[in-house]
């Protein structure tokens, strides 16, 4: 590197000592604003040139006195995003509920039944099946075994067992479980088997009977399911045709069993004591 000759030097020096008092007098704000104003303008060029390198220099130490308030605004700012967030989670998570609560009155309206509603507490096996949930409700308002559970009008399960405050639901889609269905194109009965998150198989119960995409599927007639009738259970995805006339379809859920959330239970009259009231049948206006 080539070194500085004694005249560069000192006006490296000089240059150094005049960008330090344009410093200076920047920050010095009052009356020294004026003296900088002055210089600036006798030395314009001169300032010009040293501002362009330590300019930036300038500004940050102007800024520093600043700073701790800025991020202060910085995080007030931040936790009021977050409380907005949650704000708006809220309300989105009522505006589900209140919908969910919609639908399983019209449910009620439609079957005319009591239907309680329920909160899923918790997913996992259960007294020896697989798929089940908890619901926050028990015998205390009117549970039973054997009770049918759905979402809005669409079928969920059966009630396996109720403590005082709470109970367990075998889902429709459990590998075990079977569930007596009505194709609503053909009028044809059959049972749906649970296969877990991958929905239901469909088999009729009469041999050869024609099975399309597209159809759909409810709960059947009383005496030929232990669940309330008329409940949906899903839509036929695909079928397949063995060479002995064996038909066997693939079902989709109406209800996606990992997604319930709000549930009703069909408890039909109440106990004289309950905890929770069950959703009243409307009659129609």
């Amino acid at each position: 590197m080539r070194r500085l000759t004694k005249r560069q030097r000192v006006a490296a020096i000089v240059l150094t000592v005049v960008a330090l008092a344009f410093i200076t007098l920047d920050l010095g704000g009052g009356s020294l604003g004026n003296a900088h104003d002055g210089v600036r303008g006798a030395l314009g060029s001169l300032y010009r040139g040293t501002d362009s390198v330590l300019g930036p220099v300038r500004r940050w130490v102007q800024g520093v006195p600043g700073a701790g308030s800025s991020q202060s605004r910085i995080d007030a700012l931040r936790r009021s995003n977050a409380e907005l967030r949650a704000q708006l989670a809220r309300a989105q998570a009522d505006a589900r509920v209140s919908a969910q609560v919609a639908q399983l009155q019209h449910a009620a309206n439609a079957s005319g039944e009591r239907v309680l509603p329920a909160l899923v507490t918790a997913y996992g096996p259960g007294q020896g099946f697989d798929w089940t949930v908890t619901l926050d409700v028990g015998s205390t308002s009117g549970v039973r075994a054997g009770q049918t559970v759905m979402s809005g009008a669409a079928l969920v399960g059966r009630v396996l067992h109720a403590d005082a405050d709470s109970s367990v639901v075998l889902l429709a889609a459990d590998p075990g479980s079977g569930v007596g269905v009505r194709d609503l194109r053909t009028g044809e009965l059959g049972v749906v088997t649970g296969r877990g998150a991958a929905g239901f198989s469909f088999a009729p119960l009469k041999p050869g009977a024609q099975v399309h995409v597209g159809d759909r599927l409810q709960t059947g007639p009383t005496s030929a399911s232990r669940y309330l009738a008329g409940l949906s259970v899903g839509i036929v995805t695909s079928v397949r045709a063995s060479a002995d006339g064996t038909v066997r379809a693939v079902v989709a859920p109406t209800t996606s069993p990992t997604a319930v959330d709000v549930v009703g239970v069909v408890v039909g009259a109440q106990p004289a004591v309950a905890d929770r009231a069950a959703l009243q049948p409307k009659a129609a206006r």
